[in-house]
């Protein structure tokens, strides 16, 4: 076995730091041989190049560095609903019964400042009638601000309490199902109405229910730190059943076509450095540090460290990685 090291950076390090023992009246441990031009040692390249021969190049696979279709996508944890859910509802209604109370509210107090007077309404009828109607205005405002905090807007709120009735949300095949996801609070930023969701439970291994966000709830967990994201799901074999756990994945945006390297061409060093092999010779291949991104499907995506068409190893960075803990062959 013939290994071929260079480690410029370190051993310039060690120089420089012999040079300064040196000036400092230390004791030499070799006497024979001066100390090294530091200015050029530093001019080394700071990579580490490994050479393979013979049946050793049967360890690695190289390919050109090619491109990779990413799917830009956020995973998490849902379960099966059939109808609205709960809290939803519970919060539409007291809004609903919120609105109508200050309404009524409203006019008995249009009403009373109309007719007060000595032989109308009283001044302590009147008083009470504007106290009803500002507590029945308060109970209104804090039903709106519960059902804005569930990701309502403030135009469909409008419309809910003009119309009198909740709307339900119709859509798929036969009656609508939902699915409430729960998504963790790094991800809410890339959230929106309308993004698709394929859905996946264990009952059906290999089926995907797709389906499409339809609300994105407005307060995070304080103890999970996750948001509440609600998805309608197509059923069309009424397969689904309320309370299935399911696996919600959401495509925040469009695929990404970006450099890629399979799994394997990629090495996670002991200090969290992301390592790839690049040759030129398909003989001598030399170490680099690569910036990683998204994976797919076995593959890395590559935001820095290598160009697209540069040969790689695609199979066998581990087997080059080891190789340099070995001992040079004399």
């Amino acid at each position: 076995m013939k290994v071929s090291v260079y480690l410029g950076t370190r051993f310039a390090a060690a120089m420089l730091a012999a040079t300064a023992l040196l000036q400092t009246g230390c004791e030499r441990a070799d006497d024979g041989d001066p100390p090294p031009d530091a200015n050029a040692v530093s001019n080394a390249p700071p990579v580490t190049s490994v050479e393979l021969t013979g049946d050793q190049l049967n360890s690695v696979k190289i390919a050109p560095v090619g491109t990779y279709r990413f799917p830009v996508e956020r995973e998490a944890v849902g379960t099966v609903y059939f109808d609205e859910e709960p809290g939803t509802v519970q919060a539409e209604s007291t809004l609903l019964g919120a609105a109508a109370a200050e309404e009524v509210a409203s006019n008995v107090l249009a009403r009373a400042r109309k007719l007060v007077g000595p032989n109308g309404v009283s001044k302590a009828e009147l008083e009470q009638d504007i106290s009803t109607e500002e507590t029945d205005a308060a109970a209104l405002k804090a039903a709106r601000d519960a059902v804005r905090a569930l990701g309502e807007a403030d135009d469909d709120i409008d419309q809910m309490i003009a119309a009198g009735r909740i709307e339900a949300e119709q859509g798929g095949q036969g009656r609508p199902k939902w699915v409430l996801a729960s998504v963790a609070e790094s991800d809410s930023p890339l959230l929106q109405p309308g993004q698709p969701v394929q859905v996946k439970v264990t009952a059906f291994p290999g089926r995907i229910f797709k389906g499409t966000v339809s609300k994105i709830y407005a307060t995070i967990d304080p103890n999970t730190h996750r948001l509440s994201v609600r998805c309608q799901v197509g059923d069309p074999g009424d397969k689904l059943r309320v309370g299935m756990l399911a696996t919600v994945v959401v495509q925040v945006s469009k695929p990404v076509d970006a450099i890629a390297i399979p799994v394997n061409g990629i090495v996670r060093e002991g200090d969290g450095a992301m390592t790839a092999w690049v040759t030129a010779d398909r003989r001598h291949f030399t170490q680099r540090i690569v910036k990683t991104g998204l994976r797919e499907d076995g593959e890395v995506e590559v935001l820095a460290g290598l160009k697209k068409g540069e040969l790689a190893v695609t199979d066998g960075a581990i087997f080059l990685d080891n190789m340099l803990q070995a001992p040079v062959d004399d």
